[in-house]
């Protein structure tokens, strides 16, 4: 009597542990794709974070050189190539996608924002293999697609009526993991505004 209640007990034991066992297999089976996603998908969040930055910078770059270039012109080179180089310079490390679009407008408007009228905003497209210029020289590889009326001349940058220069970068993000939600490419842009600086020269 007392063996075979042993033999129970053991027989008990033995069938509690391997259902226990079983139980954790399967809450590891249900958890861990769980947890796989869900540490991709904050790594995803954060690559898209780092473009956001490094567009924001951009755009600030591009404006500051914009600011300080103001009218100038010199055969070829001009206030618009010397924010496009910057720019281009800015952005070339980025591995995850690439600028689409860089946008130079008078943001003198409400908010800088950028205006409908396409006398005052030259717009200019990304070559078409996405290759951007990382040399520190060179020419860009940005080419105007709306003619570009805003010249360098037409920008104020005399005392009082200083105009703002306006920078939009247009970036387009493709995902790392290509797990839901983000499956496909994610449009990041970002614009930044300066005032003229005033010709001292005369």
């Amino acid at each position: 009597m007392i063996r075979r209640r042993i033999a129970s007990m053991r027989h008990t034991r033995s069938t509690g542990s391997e259902s226990d066992s079983g139980a954790t297999l399967l809450e590891t089976a249900i958890v861990l794709p769980m947890l796989i996603m869900l540490a991709l998908g904050m790594a995803e969040i954060g690559f898209l974070v780092i473009d956001h930055m490094a567009i924001s910078n951009a755009a600030r770059e591009g404006a500051r050189v914009g600011a300080a270039a103001g009218q100038y012109t010199d055969g070829a080179n001009t206030a618009d190539t010397l924010i496009l180089r910057s720019v281009e310079q800015a952005v070339c490390q980025l591995e995850n996608g690439e600028v689409t679009r860089i946008t130079i407008y008078r943001a003198n408007g409400v908010d800088g924002a950028v205006p409908g009228s396409a006398a005052l905003k030259n717009i200019y497209a990304a070559p078409v293999n996405g290759i951007l210029n990382c040399s520190p020289t060179g020419v860009t590889t940005f080419t105007c697609i709306n003619g570009c009326a805003w010249t360098p001349a037409l920008r104020d940058n005399t005392l009082p009526g200083l105009d703002d220069i306006g920078v939009f970068v247009q970036f387009r993000h493709d995902p790392v993991a290509g797990l839901f939600p983000f499956t496909g490419p994610m449009n990041v842009s970002d614009k930044a505004v300066m005032r003229i600086e005033p010709n001292t020269r005369g």
